[in-house]
This record gives structure tokens, C-alpha cells and sequence, in this order.
């Protein structure tokens, strides 16, 4: 059995998150050896079962939902309560209060920012002191250095970055700018090696 790392030192591991919309993905991005984490973005609760039973069989991956987009489950704390006892380790959400539910749950959490102006900096900054979660993920993650730096400044934590990544250019451009890692759904991009 592979050693599980720490949630920061899987992220440096690959630097690239798999972000997937489809659960019949799961599959595939587990069986890449350079993929650490990986973050669903769709199904609904009749797939959790199922998706749980595949990401067993990989206990040093770590496997996160974006709350918000998965069908059938409850935005609030019941619904955060029910990811965990399914087995799901973390939480993906631009809403506060569901990443508090899953810190008092003992859940990885990732807050998501949408950075489109000076002002959207203010609030996310506001907003990740107040939660603390462990890591955050901005949008998109072609957003300016100085953005980034803003962040890192501001708080430590991990900054990942999603969003409008096409090519392998954009991805050394993004993390060359200071993210940690960037979360891709483009399946071109989830075979890129960084480390």
C-alpha cells in the first residue's frame, strides 16, 4: 500500500487536480500515478455510493466535492454531515457557512473565489480569515500575479487556481504567477507531470 502525504504535500505532488464532471472519470484519473488529488464536479447523491467504493481502492488519494454542484444533497450542515459519514474527506464551496460545517466535520476545505475586481480580493480576504479552510481556489486561475501575491500576503494558505486553462502554457503561466496548483477539467491537461 502507498503511503498517504499530507493534503499541502499532495498538492505540490502534482500540481495539477483533476476536476471532474463526470463520475465515470473517476476511474481513469485514479489510476494516474502523478494524481494526488482529485475534485468531483457532478453527479448527484445516487452516484456517491458507487464513487466512495472506486476511491477506496486508492487510500492515498484525496477525493473532494464541490458541494454546490452535486445534486441531491442538502447545502447545509445535515448535508455536510452526510458527505462525511458516506466517507468523502473534503469540501469544495464558494459558500462560507458549508465549509465551517465541514471544519466542525473534520473536513478538508476549499474555498472557492471568484476574483474579478480589487473588491472581490477585500471580501475573499474577509471571508478565508473568518473560515480558515485549507486551501482556496480562485477563478479563473489566469487572474494577475499581483492577485495572487495579494492572497499569499494576506493569509497563508494554498492558492489553486481553475478556469480558463487551455494549454500547457497556461498552466506553467498560472503557477508561475504563485498558485500552488491549478484544477483542470481538460482531460489534456491531467496527464501533465510538473514534479
Amino acid at each position: 500500500m502507498k503511503t498517504r502525504v499530507k493534503f499541502n504535500n499532495a498538492l505540490l505532488k502534482s500540481r495539477i487536480v483533476p476536476a471532474i464532471k463526470h463520475p465515470e472519470d473517476l476511474a481513469e484519473v485514479l489510476n494516474m500515478p502523478w494524481v494526488s488529488v482529485i475534485i468531483l464536479l457532478g453527479g448527484d447523491i445516487n452516484d456517491l455510493e458507487e464513487i466512495l467504493k472506486v476511491r477506496r481502492r486508492y487510500p492515498e488519494k484525496f477525493l473532494l466535492a464541490h458541494i454546490d454542484l452535486i445534486s441531491g444533497v442538502g447545502k447545509d450542515n445535515s448535508g455536510v454531515r452526510y458527505l462525511k459519514r458516506m466517507g468523502l474527506e473534503g469540501i469544495v464551496s464558494v459558500k462560507w457557512q458549508l465549509l465551517r460545517y465541514g471544519k466542525e466535520n473534520k473536513m478538508i476545505t476549499v474555498q472557492r473565489l471568484f476574483l474579478v475586481d480589487s473588491e472581490s480580493i477585500r471580501t475573499g480576504l474577509k471571508v478565508i480569515r473568518q473560515i480558515s479552510p485549507d486551501a482556496i481556489e480562485v477563478m479563473p486561475a489566469t487572474v494577475p500575479k499581483f492577485a495572487i501575491d495579494e492572497l499569499r500576503n494576506a493569509a497563508d494558505f494554498n492558492i489553486l487556481g481553475g478556469g480558463l486553462l487551455r494549454t500547457e502554457e497556461d498552466v506553467h503561466q498560472a503557477l508561475g504567477n504563485g498558485l500552488t496548483a491549478v484544477t483542470t477539467s481538460r482531460r489534456n491537461l491531467w496527464n501533465l507531470r510538473l514534479t
